[in-house]
């Protein structure tokens, strides 16, 4: 049995977060014994994971120190750094570090030097998507692309349970980078042609507030953090996207095993991930978003076209093949576990 540390800086629902949940439930039977290790607040819902949670805080003088004992103290072999900043926070360890890649550098330049040096000390280096492998070449480190899995059963379950209108929805943080707004400009713009559809949004954050009231007067609905992902889904004509960045998202895969056709912008991991199997625009496009859209709700046909090419692009992302993959790369560092 390998003893892995996750560590990321909170469980507040995201799809980071989500990863690293799926993975503690689906460790045991691949021979992996997880501990979660955070190191800031959550603000908002978080994800429950299966496994013990050790809440530290990085503030602390005695940060480093404790997360040394904490490593001895559960029989760590190797620590798992969720994100480039938390490589950068981690200070030398006497066990591996394996550190995944999640979303791309954005405004962080100024914390470039801790990035690199943390990037250096891990033993080995994954990410989510090939985009973000790209990204970070100038690291000057292998990295291998591990893409994200989910419970594949139950979402090709999902069954619509639409009143005969053309709902949109969108799972995500409810946070500047997703691009909410845009989505709403052209939910405005569809709607001053006389096409109204409903919108509904899942996921809380700090944008709440702004998001509802960019959405009045439109058939906007938040419905904050859903745990009933399935379900939220089987609500749904059509899903989208936005986002300014993306590694690959988990809620996106979720969507296409549902076999909802795709809107999203086409950044990040998104155009590998959806290809053919759904409508790409341009970053912060309002006016292409509301296209996008309109092809959606005024073609039945082009909605099961692209719902069936989506259900079948993420047949591969299953929970088992993420675990055993990250098996893999643990079982690498510390060859001598089994």
């Amino acid at each position: 049995m390998i003893r892995v540390a996750h560590v990321l800086p909170h469980m507040a629902v995201g799809g980071r977060e989500r990863i690293v949940a799926d993975l503690c439930r689906s460790a045991p039977r691949h021979g992996v014994m997880p501990v979660i290790v955070t190191f800031d607040a959550a603000t908002g819902a978080v994800v429950e994971p299966e496994a013990p949670v050790v809440s530290l805080d990085r503030r602390s003088a005695t940060f480093a120190r404790s997360l040394h004992e904490t490593i001895a103290a559960e029989r760590i072999d190797v620590v798992h750094a969720h994100g480039h900043v938390t490589a950068a926070l981690l200070p030398s360890l006497a066990v591996p570090v394996v550190t995944t890649l999640h979303v791309a550098l954005g405004s962080g330049w100024r914390w470039l030097p801790a990035i690199t040096a943390g990037l250096r000390r891990s033993a080995a280096i994954t990410a989510v998507s090939d985009d973000l492998a790209r990204r970070f070449r100038w690291a000057g480190r292998p990295i291998s692309v591990i893409a994200p899995g989910i419970d594949l059963a139950r979402f090709a379950g999902v069954q619509r349970v639409g009143d005969g209108g053309f709902t949109l929805g969108i799972a995500a943080r409810l946070h500047p980078v997703k691009r909410h707004g845009d989505l709403i400009a052209a939910l405005r713009l569809l709607d001053r042609r006389g096409q109204r559809y409903r919108l509904l949004i899942a996921g809380d954050g700090p944008t709440g507030d702004a998001i509802r009231e960019a959405g009045a007067g439109l058939d906007v609905t938040l419905l904050g953090a859903v745990d009933d992902v399935a379900g939220f889904l089987g609500r749904l004509d059509g899903f989208v996207l936005p986002s300014d960045h993306e590694g690959t998202p988990v809620a996106l895969i979720e969507a296409m095993a549902a076999g909802l056709p795709i809107v999203a912008s086409a950044v990040g991991g998104i155009p590998a991930l959806v290809g053919d199997a759904g409508l790409l625009v341009p970053r912060r496009s309002p006016r292409a978003l509301a296209e996008a859209i309109e092809r959606l709700a005024t073609s039945r046909d082009l909605r099961h076209r692209l719902g069936s090419a989506a259900r079948q692009r993420v047949a591969g992302h299953g929970l088992d093949r993420q675990a055993d993959a990250y098996r893999a790369v643990y079982r690498n560092v510390v060859p001598h576990r089994d």
